[in-house]
């Protein structure tokens, strides 16, 4: 795993480090604080602890007249009072914008990431503001494979992408990338996987507010020292991108998933299931809310490719000069089941969650946070558990530049 991390990595560093020549805009926000927790693992025989904290998020950012690249991380230690022991995660990432000339743009990116919790690192997330202001923001939904989350084992996952974007004319373009993703799973719980997929798409600009998309993807998941699980996936979709007005915009695409799985024996299984995706933002002058659905094919660590379905809301709102209110929740569903095409075993875990953050600005520098947040696993194969009820308080500290 080290090697194949630390090669995507420099891979990704050497294409992105003849990206800049102006000085770089630096910023670390250091994090200090306590939790106290129901069940922070979602194990089954799970008991309450509390934590203290230390988190440091480091960003680094490139601009000029061609692009912008960045380059930013998290490092998290938890020392919990009690059973849980110390808990470290991590993720690195790596990205780059670049326009080649007026209609062609370059796209790279690289990550990652370590973590023993599915709801630490990967649950609750932001919906990232495009990088150009005029665009239509891109509510997607990070997948979290739920079929490992509440069990006791370290999860690593790093990938690599790149792609090209060309403008045909005014109204269309066209793209096509490649990506290269590897998970892999400490103690035995799962198996290692690596996903190579490559996909092209065409847009055309139908209005000055309405756009119509269609892509395909096909990828190729190979599970490590096994043949079972190994799939074939292919995807063609077709979507609408619409700005409703000035503030709201809608983005929405549907389309099947083939998928041609080895269950054993020189046995390989296909089957075809509907794929999609909306998500609707509404964008203030303080305040953004996204709301977004999807479902796909994925991979999972034990095994095979399932029906993964996800619901999220995000809520990010500017209270005033010095407060700050942020929300997200989400629903997961990961359907491993013969009907999937798995005809030797079934398993279907669903996880919901919710979580609220207040920041309250101390000095330009200085704030305090305060998020509560619930987690709740249910699976028909993990036995009951009790839900992850959390109150986490902490003072963060910027160093480098204000944004």
């Amino acid at each position: 795993m080290r090697k194949i991390a630390s090669s995507i990595m420099m891979l990704a560093c050497g294409l992105f480090g003849t990206a800049q020549a102006q000085e770089p805009q630096v910023t670390v926000d250091v994090s200090a604080g306590a939790s106290v927790s129901t069940n922070p693992f979602l194990y089954v025989d799970s008991k309450a602890a509390a934590a203290a904290t230390l988190e440091v998020r480091p960003m680094i950012v490139w601009e000029n007249e061609s692009g912008r690249t960045s380059l930013d991380g998290t490092l998290r230690l938890a020392q919990y009072t009690q059973r849980y022991g110390n808990d470290f995660s991590g993720r690195a990432g790596v990205s780059s914008d670049q326009k080649l000339d007026e209609r062609t743009t370059l796209s790279m990116a690289g990550f990652y990431q370590t973590s023993r919790s599915v709801v630490q690192d990967g649950f609750f997330f932001p919906i990232e503001a495009p990088l150009d202001p005029g665009s239509i923001p891109d509510p997607s939904i990070p997948p979290v494979d739920t079929s490992i989350a509440g069990v006791r084992t370290r999860r690593q996952n790093a990938g690599a992408s790149i792609g090209l974007s060309h403008a045909i004319d005014e109204r269309s373009s066209v793209d096509a990338g490649v990506s290269l993703d590897a998970a892999f799973v400490d103690r035995n719980v799962g198996f290692d996987y690596q996903d190579l997929s490559g996909h092209v798409g065409y847009q055309r600009q139908l209005t000055e507010r309405t756009a119509l998309t269609a892509s395909v993807s096909v990828g190729r998941v190979n599970y490590l020292g096994r043949r079972i699980g190994d799939s074939t996936i292919v995807s063609p979709q077709i979507g609408l991108r619409q700005r409703i007005n000035s503030r709201l915009s809608l983005v929405a695409g549907a389309g099947i998933s083939y998928v041609r799985t080895d269950v054993g024996t020189g046995t390989r299984v296909g089957r075809t299931s509907f794929s999609g995706n909306i998500g609707l933002c509404d964008q203030g002058l303080n305040r953004t809310l996204c709301v977004s659905a999807n479902r796909s094919a994925q991979p999972t660590a034990l095994g095979g490719v399932s029906n993964v379905t996800a619901f999220a809301v995000t809520y990010d709102a500017q209270l005033s000069e010095k407060d700050r209110l942020a929300f997200s929740g989400r629903y997961g569903r990961t359907d491993q089941s013969g009907a999937a095409g798995f005809p030797l075993q079934t398993r279907i875990t669903d996880i919901v969650g919710a979580s609220a953050t207040y920041s309250r600005k101390l000095s330009d520098r200085v704030s305090l946070n305060v998020t509560p947040a619930y987690t709740k696993l249910y699976g028909d194969t993990q036995g009951r558990r009790d839900a992850n009820y959390s109150l986490m308080v902490g003072v963060t500290v910027r160093f480098g530049k204000l944004r």
